[in-house]
């Protein structure tokens, strides 16, 4: 049996899987904020998976929001969005020694990504589909999330080498005359550095609907004030509304977030050259996907002399909830095999 965690800022996802790392027994989903150590809610998890299941486990892997330490058998992560300390040595006694080993949550993302099926993934550039056809190439993963997640997949001819990055915190560069604008009251709001993660993560829609109505782009309706007094999240009401074309603000908001997003998938793939793909994964591109459907890929292209080059690269979403569970699951079931 494996164990296979998703660790996030906001939400924690556990399962158990057969050996092979497909089949899924039994799952739990807990708010990262709810245990003050994750040993405290692995246990949890165990104790309540016990009551249903005899566990035997072979092994275990962990997606984890946060650059990870160390090689595997003596791993150590602090989650970039939470207060927990991991340690693999100590998660293997609790576990009865087994092997355990840690993921960048984006490693573990594109491991399933790139398994996934033409079923499971939207096209944004559908241009590029013969080229995926016919090409094997590097692979590149992005995610805006709680955080902004991006990784690399350098292909060899035969399989993929995963090279975790934390290229979400790579300075935000302006791209147009109102990205300088937004910049400029991003720096002044914030008092430092401008990363992309700051507007390409759940937090980003409010700062953008803010500033979109700072610089009286459009006026604010009383609905809307309503609304964002009585919500804990902001994020949502705007990205539903914009989605709903019942706001100005909010639709203002989620254009520049899937431009920027494109933007800076560009910048990514011109690091890597992903001619084997862009996949674009995590729950907020779903719940934007008509303005990522417009304004993504011409934020994408944008790159002046290399635009023809990137409008070569194919680029999928690939929105499953689940996605880096599923990939923690394939990675502790090949270190099982080991």
């Amino acid at each position: 049996m494996i164990l296979a965690g998703d660790i996030g800022g906001t939400k924690t996802l556990l399962a158990l899987y057969d050996d092979s790392g497909t089949q899924r027994i039994y799952h739990q989903r807990y708010a990262s904020a709810s245990h003050t150590q994750f040993d405290q809610l692995l246990q949890s998890f165990l104790d309540a998976a016990a009551k249903n299941h005899p566990i035997q486990l072979t092994a275990a892997a962990f997606g984890i929001a946060g650059p990870i330490q160390g090689l595997p058998g003596a791993q150590r992560v602090h989650a970039t969005n939470l207060p927990w300390r991991l340690d693999s040595t100590s998660l293997s006694s609790q576990l009865g020694g087994i092997p355990v080993m840690f993921a960048n949550d984006l490693v573990a993302s594109g491991t399933a990504a790139i398994a996934s099926t033409p079923l499971h993934r939207i096209a944004l550039n559908p241009l590029a589909e013969t080229v995926a056809r016919a090409t094997a190439g590097h692979v590149a993963v992005i995610a805006a999330g709680t955080g902004l997640g991006e990784a690399v997949f350098c292909f060899d001819g035969q399989r993929y080498h995963p090279m975790p990055t934390e290229g979400g915190h790579c300075s935000f560069a302006p791209n147009s005359a109102l990205e300088d604008q937004l910049w400029s009251y991003l720096r002044a709001r914030l008092d430092g550095h401008i990363s992309y993660e700051r507007i390409l993560s759940g937090k980003g829609f409010f700062y953008l609907y803010e500033f979109a109505r700072a610089e009286g782009l459009a006026e604010e309706t009383p609905h809307m004030v309503a609304r964002l007094a009585e919500t804990d999240d902001p994020s949502v009401v705007i990205t539903q509304q914009a989605c709903a074309g019942s706001d100005t603000l909010s639709e203002i908001a989620c254009r520049l977030f899937a431009r920027i997003y494109g933007a800076e998938a560009g910048n990514l793939a011109l690091k890597s050259l992903p001619f084997g793909g862009m996949f674009v994964v995590g729950a907020i591109a779903s719940y934007i996907l008509p303005f990522m459907q417009t304004e993504f890929m011409p934020g994408f292209v944008d790159k002046g002399r290399f635009a023809d080059l990137l409008h070569q690269i194919p680029v999928w979403m690939v929105s499953d909830p689940d996605l880096a569970l599923q990939g923690a699951a394939r990675l502790a079931a090949d270190r099982a095999r080991v």
